[in-house]
């Protein structure tokens, strides 16, 4: 089965990663999903207003970021502070807003509008935490409401300004790129290899789009040689389509900042700097640079970009590379007593009703805990090989699903409780 690791239709996505919490929360309460009321919810969460005081850093982004004539009275409100600067006023901004004027934050861009609410969503299902057609929570989607505090979720509904959910956790950083990459990799990956040859130059987001078109044209060449089912020559088709017009931008000598090239390159430049290998010098501008993770990280990449080499770099070599990109001394594991106890604790976090979990999620889940908690990794690929080795010796305590391939897709742990895994020594 052909699997295409290229997002699928980005129009005015959502560019903060901060978003999704709420975003697979409002799908997790168990209502109806549909673009249209999980669009909704979002924005009337995050554009409802909330009065707070004005300071320098809320003045400053109220100044450059806020361009819509609708906030003139607020402009106004900041420059009579600016004016008598030792008097206390109160405004009423968008909570969002709010949370967007940290100054601490990597980056103090993508704001949302009620107008495009209905493009939001598709974010979470380009990433793999909403199925498409159903708008229901994947597995991945679970392990993200794991990593995610409830102050977090509840920072949502009120302001509070230390537990900023625009702020990306390092397990999250860990989620959030495995599932870029598993879902974008095949011009994340080419991208990124080009983006390294600047190396600590800064670049723009109209210099990284650009680049844009020779990828989408290898990507397109690579598929258009094989035999394609029809969903996956339309989604061509788009890419295709969505090629030309960059080019359109590319050769225009007018810069609106809101062409295609834009609308495209953004989703796949923010969430890296949310995540920590992509830096701004300023956090308002749409200006970057490689951080020194983000160098480390470039250093180790494959040079094969298809989705079989994709594949193979998640599966046998993602978490290395996670250790060597923020400089983490860890031990790799490889037996199946060192491995499964993890397996086991992420089962009772991320498991259906039926107790059965996808071995891949609970790898995944399991091996962001190992490293970030313990100092300790294995792959994806070990951790199934470790399932199958443990079920062997042990029979009945572990179940397999296969897919229609016939190759293991889910795991059952048949005890009541496990122990905590021990950090080797």
């Amino acid at each position: 089965m052909q699997n295409l690791r290229v997002f699928d239709r980005i129009a005015r996505p959502m560019q903060r990663l901060g978003y999704l919490k709420r975003l697979i929360r409002r799908v997790a309460s168990g209502t109806t999903s549909n673009l249209e009321n999980l669009g909704a919810d979002l924005v009337d969460v995050c554009l409802k207003k909330v009065k707070a005081d004005l300071n320098e850093e809320r003045a400053a982004y109220i100044k450059i970021r806020l361009f819509d004539r609708v906030y003139k009275t607020l402009k106004d409100q900041v420059n009579a502070w600016q004016n008598e600067p030792n008097t206390s006023v109160s405004v009423s901004m968008e909570l969002q807003d709010l949370y967007l004027a940290d100054s601490s934050l990597p980056s103090q861009v993508g704001k949302l509008v009620r107008e495009n609410r209905r493009n939001y969503p598709p974010f979470g299902v380009n990433l793999g935490l909403i199925r498409e057609g159903t708008y229901s929570l994947t597995t991945r989607a679970l392990s993200l409401l794991v990593l995610t505090n409830d102050n977090e979720q509840k920072a949502f509904l009120e302001y509070l300004e230390q537990f900023n959910p625009f702020r990306i956790s390092q397990k999250q950083s860990v989620l959030f790129l495995y599932s870029l990459l598993e879902n974008d990799g095949e011009v994340v990956f080419p991208l990124f290899s080009q983006l390294g040859k600047i190396g600590a130059k800064t670049f723009s987001d109209r210099e990284a789009g650009n680049l844009l078109p020779e990828i989408y044209s290898n990507v397109i060449a690579r598929y258009r040689t094989k035999s394609l089912s029809f969903d996956l020559r339309e989604r061509l088709d788009v890419l295709e389509k969505s090629s030309q017009s960059i080019i359109e931008a590319r050769n225009s000598e007018k810069y609106t900042g809101g062409s295609a090239r834009e609308e495209s390159i953004r989703p796949r430049l923010e969430p890296y700097v949310d995540i920590g290998l992509l830096t701004k010098p300023n956090p308002m501008k749409y200006e970057y640079c490689l951080s020194q993770a983000g160098q480390r990280w470039i250093s180790i990449l494959p040079n094969h970009d298809d989705s079989s080499g994709i594949e193979e770099y998640l599966s046998r070599r993602f978490f290395h590379s996670m250790a060597t990109t923020w400089e983490i001394s860890a031990q790799p594991l490889s037996k199946p007593e060192e491995i499964v106890p993890y397996l086991k604790r992420a089962a009772k976090a991320i498991s259906s009703s039926s107790g059965y979990s996808p071995i891949e999620e609970l790898a995944l889940l399991s091996g962001i805990e190992a490293l970030l908690d313990d100092h300790c990794y294995f792959e994806i690929g070990a951790a199934r090989e470790a399932l199958i080795a443990y079920q062997k010796a042990h029979p009945y305590e572990v179940r397999f699903t296969v897919d229609r391939m016939g190759v293991l897709a889910h795991a059952k742990f048949m005890e009541e409780s496990s122990p905590k895994p021990s950090t080797p020594s």
